[in-house]
């Protein structure tokens, strides 16, 4: 049934505060799913719009995806080479 889901992103007026720490509930990743298949295709689907930031929060993907081994930093390094 999964494979029938598409990403479905939706606008933030404000940006989302990238610092770490602090609360939870405003980071990054309570807002989005940067471990998702389609994080790439929402972030052009956001800029293709210009928005000013966007939420995975309504997604049907949202809790689909896992946690990646290593965390964000991680994650980050390893596509920036791939």
């Amino acid at each position: 049934m999964s494979h029938l889901l598409k990403p479905f992103p939706t606008e933030l007026a404000a940006p989302i505060n990238p610092e770490p720490g602090g609360n939870r509930t405003s980071g990054v990743e309570s807002h989005r799913n940067l471990f998702c298949a389609h994080y790439d295709d929402c972030l052009d689907e956001a800029v293709k719009r210009g928005w000013n930031s966007f939420t995975c929060t309504r997604c049907p993907l949202f809790q689909q995806a896992g946690d990646y081994e290593g965390g964000v930093e991680a994650y980050a390094t390893q596509r920036r080479f791939a």
